[in-house]
């Protein structure tokens, strides 16, 4: 059996003319097909138009895998792979232009899965699409899709393994792009760029794509349970040993969060798609309701570090980035792969500074430590109010309203245009061009800076009136039952250097209390284990008080 044919038409513009000639019954309608079906090197395959409505005779354009002016196009191919024919139909003042992607395979070579799309834009507008999908499998691949079960899953678990809850999301399927030309059939889910994606369900892949120039980057389509259809687009890359044919568990490594295809240059993402068995594209965001525990994301990511090609450079972002999140992990027992362990023991926390500030685009939605560096930067810029209302709040790792206010307030005061609270390239340039080393937070910038406390209640960063030692900011021993400013100032620093407190709820990011309970015990006998102190005990006393003096 040999490579298929995959067929996609796709909608790239249509004119005012066009538009009008659709409310009189002439809309200009266009598709591709290939021929044969089936392909291999050197083979001849003919890309057949076909055409109806308009106003009058048809003018003809290919370009891409087959050039000509008739209303077929012939061609072979000398290598396996991907390749694709462009169209242009032009009929008085209307046009439009369709695109057929032929799949290539070599000679006498088994086509692990052939996957064939049709969009039909014969819709009462533009932006309207049937999908249509065939499956043309193998007879093992067959029995792996059906292993899979007839019942689609209800609740389908956040894709993005670290960073992003499904609490986080917000709905766009549906929403115009390209001017309202069509409509975005997928849930975009922001995260940050490298993030591994991983499988919410068993799977079976049928299509991975790498053309960058496409729409939709570096991209994987698989088969799921009920006879579904998921996609993952925009992939900064493919994860390894990903291929058309294999079979996923669930929790099984897809790729990494990125910004390829049509989102290059703008912020990282994933472009997440739920088609049904019947084709059709269905609304993601009902049915991201569900999360993986922490346990099963770290055994996850063991599977995942142990396949990767560079296991040290990805255990250093995650650290970098979701510090917060395995400091949690470790506070309710749960064991870390040895290479995070190591990896956080030898990452310093480092306060924000040119050589460390976001460098990937960040907006609502956002969140992880690259949000809470760019947090801790507005708050010690200390603009305005905004980024005032934004230091009560305190760094909390994600970037809603408050932190767009506080960027929009640091935007207009540094000239940037336009202010509209989105930390993109014009941004990154002037901050990390004026950032310079970032001073201890003054007093009279950060609300957290309360008197007699020399480390912020909300930031857990040194105020500039501090002492040259940092037992000066804790002026007493604490312990369980103890109530105070000093204490949630301790709450806050352990959550910020890597020992939270809790992932959520009291005690956790932005929900520090002034009672020294059993929580802050636990956060900081770890930190004191970790730093060598004897007893590790959870007990802030003079010795522990000493070591962030020299230290800290």
């Amino acid at each position: 059996m040999r490579y298929a044919v995959m067929i996609l038409l796709l909608v790239l513009a249509v004119s005012p003319a066009a538009a009008a000639a659709q409310m009189s019954g002439n809309y200009l309608h266009a598709f591709c097909s290939a021929s044969p079906a089936s392909a291999d090197t050197n083979q001849s395959v003919s890309f057949i138009s076909s055409v109806s409505g308009g106003n009058g005779s048809y003018t003809y354009s290919w370009s891409g895998a087959c050039t000509g002016s008739s209303a077929s196009c012939s061609n072979s191919f000398t290598s396996a792979g991907i390749d694709t024919a462009n169209l242009t139909v032009t009929s008085g003042a209307q046009s439009r232009s369709v695109s057929c992607r032929v799949y290539i395979g070599q000679a006498g070579n088994t086509a692990p899965v052939s996957y064939a799309t049709q969009y039909d834009t014969s819709g009462t507008t533009p932006a309207q699409r049937q999908t249509i999908h065939e499956w043309r499998q193998s007879s093992g691949l067959q029995q792996s899709v059906a292993a899979l079960g007839t019942t689609p899953v209800a609740a389908v678990p956040m894709p993005v393994l670290f960073g992003v809850a499904p609490s986080d999301l917000t709905p766009n399927f549906g929403d115009p792009r390209d001017n309202g030309t069509r409509t975005h059939e997928g849930e975009d889910i922001m995260a940050v760029k490298g993030t591994p994606i991983v499988s919410p369900t068993a799977a079976v892949v049928i299509l991975v794509t790498t053309d960058l120039a496409s729409s939709e980057g570096n991209a994987v389509y698989t088969a799921n349970p009920g006879g579904e259809t998921f996609v993952y687009y925009h992939l900064d890359r493919i994860g390894e040993g990903v291929a058309a044919g294999i079979s996923l568990q669930q929790g099984s490594l897809i790729g990494y969060v990125g910004n390829t295809g049509n989102a290059a240059g703008g912020a990282a993402h994933l472009h997440f798609e739920i088609h049904n068995s019947a084709g059709v594209p269905t609304d993601p965001f009902p049915r991201l309701t569900a999360e993986f525990t922490p346990a099963q994301k770290i055994s996850f990511l063991a599977a995942i570090l142990a396949k990767t090609s560079d296991p040290a450079s990805l255990s250093q972002f995650l650290v970098t980035n979701f510090r917060s999140t395995f400091a949690a992990d470790l506070q309710n027992g749960i064991t870390l792969p040895p290479l995070i362990m190591q990896t956080l023991a030898a990452v310093p926390i480092l306060p924000p500074t040119p050589g460390n500030l976001p460098a990937g685009d960040l907006m609502v939605g956002s969140s992880g430590s690259a949000v809470t560096r760019l947090q801790q930067f507005l708050i010690a810029k200390a603009t305005g109010p905004a980024s005032a209302n934004l230091a009560a709040a305190g760094a909390t790792g994600y970037f809603g309203s408050i932190t767009k206010a506080a960027l929009t307030e640091y935007q207009n005061a540094s000239g940037i245009s336009p202010a509209d609270g989105y930390y993109g390239y014009a941004t990154r340039a002037i901050v990390e061009a004026n950032a310079g080393t970032t001073p201890a937070i003054s007093a009279t910038t950060d609300a957290g800076c309360l008197p007699g406390n020399n480390f912020s209640v909300t930031t857990g960063r040194r105020c500039s009136s501090a002492a040259a030692g940092a037992s000066a900011s804790f002026s007493r021993n604490l312990t369980v039952g103890m109530a105070g400013n000093d204490v949630k100032a301790l709450q806050v620093w352990l959550n910020t250097h890597g020992y939270a407190l809790a992932s959520s709820g009291p005690g956790s990011l932005g929900n520090e209390t002034t009672m020294f309970g059993a929580l802050t015990r636990s956060a900081l006998a770890k930190f004191q284990a970790q730093a060598g102190i004897s007893p590790a005990v959870g007990y802030f006393g003079p010795i522990t008080r000493a070591y962030l003096s020299a230290h800290y």
